[in-house]
């Protein structure tokens, strides 16, 4: 056995196997034996009984994990008379430092994709629409507003999608894109929000009466027009938004991917992230986190925790596969002097929050979230699990208040003439 291989490793490979297989839902007799565990000179073997596992289970993804928490050690999965696993002994050597390399927009592969960083099989960038919804997080300082202006730079670039962003901070991290084609900025992240579901509703009808389900193929149908331009909606600090933002921001990543919608949410507090993660953010990134935890939060995976502290290191799950990257070197553009009279006019922080309650209540925007659930067909029950979450004896209450809003709603839609809003719903 290799000298820095701890003695009791084969009992280490036997207890996450089993934790594994468990978590898996892999073993078909839990009383009985699952597997046997054999140490050879270089290896453990891992002999799995056919009989006692659903041996479809037992695939590249579980032999992934495995040696993800057996700190990255090799693994075998050999069907040969049997099902085994092999396990080395040593941990691979770390891989050879990743090249920084700047940003290169000539060498965009499509107006769609977007620039992930150096890997080590070279460069890698991704087709953005393909990602469907984005979660990008690390620590302060590791690089992920490097990577948001990295991918806005991209999508301006390639002048086929229209990019909405809200940084958290009055636009003095995304402002200098002020006057871009395609570009539009948000100040106020409530209000912000509200005018792009305004104009995804819009977008919505129009589908309905078009007979096309998605902006997709209305686009391959009508190529030879004026096309619908996907939206990529950047959020940064999005553990900073007031709660009803939240709670919209929320609704608009479940209700809106059909019309074109796709939200890239970043924050550099993994712990607030996982309300944002249960909305089901397809595309993961993460940079370099303090504690193991955050890396399961960000990516479903530990691992972020291990990455070497440099600035722009970090991990993507992209399909199915763990990469490691180094994030290209970034060139801020200067804001114009439009935008810095533009930002000197905005209000001062905090004045927003006070604007918004003498403005709209908590309650007016949980009504709006309330239609857009019943228009896309939720029981009244399900409208007040996904807005409050409550049970119990609040839930009564909820049920009350989510019938009072559709009966408005419904008597308000009675009084008024047909009325569709076609403008800003087309690129």
């Amino acid at each position: 056995m290799n000298a820095l291989t701890p003695y009791n490793f084969p009992k280490q490979v036997a207890w996450k196997t089993l934790n594994l297989l468990i978590e898996r839902k892999a073993l078909l007799y839990p009383a009985g034996t699952a597997f046997y565990v054999w140490q050879r000179m270089d290896r453990i073997i891992v002999a799995f009984d056919p009989s006692a596992i659903d041996t479809e289970r037992i695939n590249d993804d579980f032999t992934h994990r495995l040696s993800t928490r057996l700190h990255g050690r090799r693994i075998v999965r050999t069907n040969s008379r049997g099902l085994f696993l092999q396990v080395g002994f040593d941990i691979p050597a770390a891989p050879f430092p990743l090249e920084t390399k700047p940003l290169d927009l000539a060498q965009q592969p499509t107006p769609w994709h977007v620039p992930v960083g150096m890997t080590a099989d070279g460069p890698l960038w991704i087709p953005f629409l393909e990602g469907d919804s984005y979660l990008i997080g690390g620590s302060r300082g590791g690089g992920k507003t490097g990577e948001e202006h990295a991918w806005i730079q991209a999508l301006l670039h390639g002048k086929q999608t229209l990019v909405y962003a809200w940084d958290g901070k009055r636009g003095a991290e995304f402002g200098r894109y002020v006057g871009g084609e395609n570009f539009h900025l948000f100040f106020s992240g409530l209000n912000g929000l509200m005018e792009l579901q305004a104009m995804l509703k819009a977008r919505e009808t129009m589908l309905t009466q078009s007979g096309y389900p998605n902006i997709v193929m209305y686009n391959e149908a009508r190529k030879e027009f004026t096309i619908i331009l996907p939206i990529a909606l950047f959020v940064d600090e999005a553990a900073d938004l007031p709660d009803q933002a939240k709670e919209l921001l929320k609704q608009m990543i479940r209700l809106y991917r059909h019309a074109g919608l796709y939200p890239i949410i970043a924050t550099n507090q993994p712990t607030q992230a996982e309300v944002f993660a249960k909305t089901n953010l397809s595309t993961r990134v993460a940079f370099r986190v303090p504690h193991h935890n955050d890396s399961v939060t960000m990516l479903g995976y530990k691992g972020a925790e291990a990455l070497p502290d440099v600035r722009g290191r970090g991990l993507i799950v992209w399909k199915g596969r763990f990469v490691e990257f180094q994030s290209f070197q970034v060139t801020y553009p200067m804001p114009s002097e439009e935008t810095r009279r533009l930002l000197s006019e905005q209000v001062p922080a905090g004045e927003e929050s006070s604007a918004l309650s003498g403005q709209q209540s908590a309650e007016d925007d949980k009504s709006e979230l309330v239609k857009q659930l019943h228009e896309h067909g939720k029981s009244n029950t399900q409208i007040v699990y996904e807005i409050w979450g409550t049970s119990g004896s609040s839930f009564a209450e909820r049920m009350k208040q989510v019938k009072a809003i559709l009966a408005t709603a419904a008597t308000a839609t009675a009084s008024e003439p047909p009325h569709l809003p076609l403008q800003g719903a087309m690129a």
